[in-house]
């Protein structure tokens, strides 16, 4: 795993260093406008990621009080493109870039950079007068190429109504994750209703009896956001399998202590891909979300901390 880079002694050095500068100092001819603590830039985020991201930029904007973070959030592909025409200084996606984005780099002469900053998941989530909340990957995936249609396919009790399966974008990095997982090709037909937001695929849910919707975890499971404890009072979220013959004790929900142990079936990671050709607000704002303060915020969001070590307690009750 490539660690973030390491700022502490930059970051300490540059109050000090800002503070000695004279006001009438003249910039150096095409000087960059930013360091890891003073400027301004804009990040393009897949729009999965939102509530982390705001946590994050609010966070650190708070401690480094010269800075600006213009959070844009955009589907996966339309985010790194945003970056790689410079119209973004970072992108925080769930991909590593190909070997053509790659050359965007090269031709530049700027170093490649990509930082695993959490681990995530996909939350499936269904109405809240449904309560069979018991799923199969398997169901999923027949889901969407059409081999499973109604709701009494997955279940003898189950309704004969048809499931409406939905995402938040058809150029979503969660439907892309899940037709890389089934190996469903681009080309391929697939089952789905696509709106224009995780929020909006929560609000459909909210009233769609038959909906199934796919969001990124940290929709539902932010403590410091009241929105999201809202989304769970007015929804159900599925506990997952992706065993053959399972029993209750075999299914999971999308929440950090099973995704720490590796439990849910349905993990990705989130990378951040940065852009920069000199040590700027970019690789300062990495460095935050990658170091204590932003992996707590990663762990308060429910999803799990890839660059600090984290405890996992069991505690017995009983006996």
């Amino acid at each position: 795993m490539k660690k973030c880079v390491k700022l502490l002694t930059v970051l300490s050095l540059l109050g000090s260093t800002l503070l000695s500068c004279s006001v009438g100092t003249r910039k150096t001819e095409n000087a960059p406008d930013d360091t890891p603590a003073k400027g301004e830039i804009t990040v393009a985020v897949d729009e999965s990621f939102q509530p982390i991201l705001d946590a994050e930029k609010s966070a650190f904007e708070q401690s480094y009080k010269y800075t600006k973070i213009k959070l844009v959030y955009k589907p996966e592909t339309e985010a790194i493109n945003m970056m790689l025409n410079d119209k973004a200084r970072l992108a925080v996606v769930t991909r590593d870039l190909t070997p053509k984005e790659k050359k965007v780099f090269e031709d530049a002469r700027i170093t490649y950079r990509s930082y695993k900053y959490a681990g995530d998941a996909l939350a499936l989530i269904t109405n809240k007068t449904n309560h069979d909340t018991l799923i199969n990957v398997n169901d999923i995936a027949a889901l969407m190429k059409g081999e499973k249609k109604k709701w009494s396919d997955f279940s003898k009790k189950g309704r004969a109504e048809e499931v409406v399966l939905v995402f938040d974008n058809a150029n979503s990095s969660n439907l892309t994750f899940l037709m890389d997982k089934f190996g469903i090709k681009k080309n391929e037909k697939v089952a789905f209703y696509a709106l224009n937001s995780n929020k909006e695929v929560i609000e459909y849910v909210k009233t769609h009896k038959n909906a199934i919707g796919v969001i990124g975890t940290n929709w539902i499971s932010d403590g410091d956001n009241p929105a999201a404890l809202g989304f769970i009072k007015d929804i159900n979220v599925f506990s997952v399998t992706e065993k053959a013959n399972p029993t209750p004790d075999d299914y999971y929900q999308p929440f950090g202590y099973n995704l720490a142990l590796k439990r849910y079936p349905l993990t990705r990671v989130i990378r951040c891909i940065l852009k920069e050709s000199h040590m700027g607000l970019g690789t300062g704002f990495i460095n935050y979300m990658c170091m204590d303060q932003g992996q707590l915020i990663v762990l308060k969001g429910g999803l799990l901390p890839l660059t600090r070590p984290i405890q996992i307690r069991t505690v017995k009750i009983g006996g």
